[in-house]
């Protein structure tokens, strides 16, 4: 959810899209993208390398590292 909502934020800075539709364009294009299947496989590798031996505050910075590498729009990564 994460990741289309920074998509619909881009989106509105861009200022072409229809705003009251924005989440549901963000949505279809992350759902058609190769981003969910990349986003769940290494949400996956994780858990099953490092969750018994990581503390939550180490598993929810490596997982905020999994949505910023996944993000959807190029003009974003220099945010980080």
């Amino acid at each position: 959810m994460t990741i289309i909502l920074d998509h619909s934020f881009f989106l509105l800075q861009q200022g072409k899209d229809d705003k009251t539709q924005i989440l549901k364009l963000a949505a279809g294009k992350y759902m058609s993208s190769h981003t969910p299947a990349a986003v769940q496989e290494a949400i996956e590798e994780v858990l099953h390398e490092h969750y018994d031996d990581t503390d939550e505050a180490m598993l929810c910075k490596i997982i905020m590292d999994i949505i910023l590498q996944n993000r959807m729009c190029e003009s974003h990564q220099s945010w980080e």
